[in-house]
């Protein structure tokens, strides 16, 4: 049960620091002018595409920081 809430934590705080430092915000604002030429309304678009690989790189993080401790857990046991 450690195994799981370890790479689940671990994996979100790699997965987020890897986006953070890889990925880039391209988000869209659009800007409505009136009459003047004065901007009266923006509107700022999320961007889907560094939502859903920030997701993959932080499933893809805990996924392989359960490997490693499975692993590592495997080889203390056939040690012993």
């Amino acid at each position: 049960m450690k195994k799981g809430w370890i790479s689940i934590i671990g994996g979100f705080i790699l997965g987020i620091v890897i986006s953070f430092f890889t990925l880039e915000y391209n988000g869209w604002q659009i800007i409505r002018h009136g009459r003047d030429g004065i901007a009266y309304q923006k509107i700022n678009d999320i961007d889907i595409n560094l939502l859903h690989n920030s997701f993959v790189i932080i499933l893809v993080s805990c996924i392989g920081i359960y490997l490693v401790l499975y692993l590592v857990e495997k080889r203390r046991n056939r040690v012993n």
